[in-house]
C-alpha cells in the first residue's frame, strides 16, 4: 500500500482548520483559545513538516493538547486510508451488525459458585440496540446473591446504558440523581436520572456489588463506576481508570485526519465534579489480573457471614458451594 505523502501546504491546511475546530466546539472557550494559538505558534515555527508521517504528527499533536487541556478524551487521529465525508450513522444496518457481532457489549454473563453473578460488559451501547440483551442479562443475574460488573475492557459508551444498567442496581423510587452533562455547543444541562421501570427483574439495592477496573478502563466505563462509587452501592476493585469524563464527537478534518473534540463536562451530584484527569481510584487497589479473584474472595466471605446462621435448605447449600469456592481459590 503506498503510504499518504504529507506535503507542507496539506499540513498547514489541517492544522488551520484543526484549530478553528478547537475554538467552535471545545468544551471550555478560553483552553480552546490556548490550543488554538500553540496549534497555530508551533505550525509557524515548522514544527510539523518534517515528521515522520500522520501517525507521528498526529501523537505529536495529541500529547501537546493533551498536556494544556488536561484532557484525555481530545484526540488527533490519521488514517491512511481516506475518511469517507458521510457522516457516521449508529441507526444504519452495517452499525447495528457490528454491535451484534459484539453482542452489544455484553461479553459474558452467569452464575459462579456460592449464587455469585457474574457480568462482563465491554462497552455501554445505545439501549435502543442493547436495551433487549441487556434485560435478558440483569434478569438472569437478578436472583443471585452477589453481584461482580466486569468493567476492565470497556471503553465506553453510552450514557443512556450507564442509566439503564443502573437502574436495575438501585431502588426503584425514587428515581436517583447519576450525573448531568452540559453541552457547550448547545448550552444545555442533560440530566441522568435511574428509571423506576425496568424490562425483565431487577437485582436490586442491597445485595453486595463489585465493580472491577483497570487503567483501560474509560469514558462511559468509568461514568458508571465513578456514579455507584459515589453513591456507595458499589465497591470498585482493581486499577485507577483512564480519566476520560469529558463527552463529544468525531469530527472530519481532511481526507486523512479527523479529531474526537470534546463538547461536554459531567457534574455529579454527590461529589460535585467528575473523574476528569484523574479516573475512578478504586475502594480496594489491586493490580488488573488479580481484580476478579480479589472482588470474588471479599463478596464470598462476605456471603458466607450473612449466611452463617441460617438453616434454610437453599441456603444451606449456597453456604456449601461457598465453603468450597473459598478452599478452591
Amino acid at each position: 500500500m503506498t503510504t499518504f505523502e504529507l506535503k507542507p501546504e496539506y499540513i498547514s491546511q489541517m492544522v488551520a482548520r484543526f484549530a478553528e475546530l478547537l475554538l467552535d466546539y471545545y468544551v471550555f472557550p478560553e483552553i480552546a483559545e490556548n490550543m488554538s494559538t500553540s496549534l497555530l505558534a508551533q505550525l509557524a515555527n515548522g514544527e510539523y513538516y518534517n515528521d515522520v508521517n500522520g501517525h507521528f504528527v498526529a501523537s505529536k499533536i495529541t500529547k501537546q493538547l493533551q498536556q494544556i487541556s488536561n484532557d484525555k478524551h481530545l484526540e488527533l487521529i490519521y488514517s491512511e486510508k481516506p475518511i469517507s465525508t458521510i457522516p457516521f450513522d449508529p441507526s444504519s444496518a452495517d452499525h447495528h451488525s457490528s454491535l451484534q457481532l459484539n453482542n452489544y457489549g455484553f461479553q459474558k454473563v452467569e452464575r459462579l459458585a456460592g449464587n455469585v453473578g457474574h457480568l462482563v460488559i465491554n462497552s455501554f451501547e445505545y439501549p435502543q440496540f442493547a436495551g433487549e440483551t441487556a434485560a435478558y442479562a440483569m434478569s438472569f443475574l437478578a436472583h443471585t446473591d452477589g453481584l461482580i460488573i466486569d468493567l476492565r475492557s470497556n471503553h465506553g459508551g453510552s450514557s443512556f446504558m450507564t442509566a439503564l444498567i443502573a437502574s436495575y442496581l438501585l431502588e426503584s423510587y425514587p428515581p436517583i440523581h447519576l450525573h448531568d452533562t452540559y453541552w457547550r455547543y448547545y448550552d444545555k444541562v442533560q440530566s441522568f436520572w435511574s428509571l423506576p421501570s425496568v424490562p425483565g427483574k431487577k437485582f436490586g439495592a442491597s445485595k453486595p456489588l463489585y465493580v472491577l477496573t483497570s487503567n483501560r478502563t474509560a469514558s462511559g466505563g468509568e461514568e458508571f463506576a465513578y456514579n455507584l462509587q459515589a453513591l456507595q452501592r458499589a465497591k470498585i476493585v482493581g486499577e485507577q481508570t483512564i480519566g476520560k469524563a469529558n463527552a463529544g464527537s468525531v469530527h472530519r478534518i481532511n481526507d486523512h485526519f479527523q479529531a474526537f473534540i470534546p463538547n461536554a463536562y459531567v457534574i455529579n451530584p454527590t461529589t460535585g465534579g467528575s473523574w476528569n484527569d484523574i479516573g475512578v481510584i478504586p475502594d480496594i487497589k489491586t493490580t488488573e489480573d488479580e481484580a476478579f479473584n480479589k472482588a470474588y474472595q471479599l463478596i464470598l466471605e462476605q456471603l458466607l457471614e450473612q449466611y452463617r446462621d441460617s438453616q434454610a435448605p437453599g441456603r444451606q447449600r449456597v453456604k456449601a458451594e461457598i465453603d468450597k469456592a473459598i478452599q478452591v481459590k
